[in-house]
């Protein structure tokens, strides 16, 4: 009987290969026609993001900073969202959720509240693990299985090397992975290899309580990223997020059209 390691890796092999037939061995010319371009109920991210929009499959990056549910909750976000469905069928596709013991609990995810998956075939699960090497190695392995649509992965900080070996895997099957990684102490970057990069704050001054707390949405880096910021509402009773003001964003959008044509 063939081993379970030969198995996965003629599985990882086949499916390059017919991603190679396709012309599709970067995995970014083919999805210009599938990009995420609109999010969070109203935010157009063509301006921010070279490629168009949030690309379907590849690596993300939730930048923990704050002990608060909404990282946790644009995780799941950034996890679930799909080109072909609307936002309010968030929730159905299949997510793994793998937690390294010894990573902060920033978002203080409870997987049992997680919203259920309304498909007979779509499932979300979560695995706990104690080391880091085995929190990167099963969030590879399992991207690579495509068996599931999305993977998050909390971990402590991780390496470059680890956020490329990330991506080449979400390659070989189709899948996205969003890993909430914690800032650093200096707040600078740390190098990545993530297409888009994320962090979530609390709006200072505002009324904040555990359902519809208001914060500010930024998009920090990534690969063709142009930085932006929105203000957003989390809601903890459906781990989704939207559109708090409107107009504030309307007004932020314009003010960074303005910088770049006059850059």
């Amino acid at each position: 009987m063939m081993s379970i390691e030969r198995l996965n890796t003629a599985r990882a092999v086949l499916a390059r290969a017919e991603k190679l037939s396709k012309g599709s061995g970067s995995g970014l010319p083919d999805q210009s026609g599938r990009m995420i371009s609109h999010a969070f109920g109203a935010i157009s991210l063509s301006p921010n993001i070279s490629l168009g929009g949030i690309a379907p499959f590849g690596l993300h990056e939730v930048i923990c900073s704050h002990d608060a549910g909404a990282s946790s909750i644009l995780a799941w976000y950034l996890a679930q969202i799909d080109p072909g469905k609307l936002e309010s069928e968030l929730g159905r596709r299949s997510v793994f959720w793998i937690r390294q013991r010894r990573a902060i609990d920033q978002g203080g995810v409870y997987h049992l509240a997680l919203p259920v998956c309304a498909d007979a075939g779509s499932q979300s699960r979560m695995m706990v693990v104690d080391q880091q090497a085995t929190a990167l190695w099963a969030c590879e392995e399992v991207a690579k299985s495509g068996q599931f649509i999305s993977v998050i992965l909390e971990t402590t900080d991780y390496k470059l090397t680890a956020s490329r070996r990330l991506h080449l895997a979400c390659e070989v099957a189709g899948t996205r992975i969003v890993v909430m990684r914690r800032a650093s102490q200096s707040g600078c970057l740390m190098p990545s290899g993530a297409l888009t990069r994320w962090k979530i704050e609390p709006v200072s001054g505002a009324v904040q309580n555990r359902i519809g707390n208001i914060h500010h949405l930024s998009l920090i880096g990534g690969r063709g990223v142009r930085p932006g910021s929105w203000k957003v509402k989390t809601d903890a009773t459906t781990f989704s997020l939207s559109v708090a003001d409107p107009l504030e964003n309307r007004l932020s959008e314009t003010s960074t059209r303005d910088r770049h044509l006059h850059a």
